[in-house]
């Protein structure tokens, strides 16, 4: 007995085609190609010569598929160490780095990330943070930083006549 995906209805074949056409995930498009590959007919060595999987991992997609439907395409949570920060940190960050530095009672005009990271680490929003991770949260957040431009000026005073 031979494993297929269970009936797919036009509407479902249009949202797997246009997986395959738009999406930028590409465990989503493989995905997608094993379930069109088996509506189509194709058996479970055939589609793993195809798409170079192992013929148990297309049966997990083809079983979770006839269970959950669309929902087995997307990408499932990765073991792993989890986040370092809560969402509420996260946000907490951002609408510091947002929030002009003078109305915080800091003697300065801009953040710098050495300068936020300090601020945040004093105001007690997190225990520690590195520079790195506080740019990947604002890049995340679409914050930019922009960076402090410094310039000296000459205090002669026939600098005038001099340019001239």
């Amino acid at each position: 007995m031979c494993l297929y995906v269970r009936e797919i209805s036009m509407a479902k074949g249009r949202q797997i085609q246009q997986i395959l056409r738009r999406s930028k995930n590409r465990i989503k498009i493989r995905r997608a190609q094993v379930v069109l590959s088996s509506e189509q007919g194709f058996k479970i060595p055939a589609i793993a010569d195809m798409l170079h999987f192992s013929p148990q991992h297309i049966r997990s997609i083809i079983k979770e598929f006839n269970e959950k439907g669309l929902k087995a395409l997307d990408q499932k949570p990765r073991s792993g160490r989890p986040e370092k920060f809560s969402q509420e940190q996260c946000a907490l960050i951002v609408e510091t780095a947002l929030c002009p530095p003078d109305l915080l009672g800091c003697p300065f005009k801009r953040w710098s990330l050495e300068k936020l990271r300090e601020y945040i680490i004093k105001d007690k929003v997190v225990k520690s943070i590195s520079i790195e991770k506080l740019r990947s949260i604002l890049r995340e957040k679409k914050v930019k930083l922009r960076r402090t431009k410094t310039w000296k000026e000459c205090n002669d005073p026939k600098l005038k006549s001099k340019k001239n």
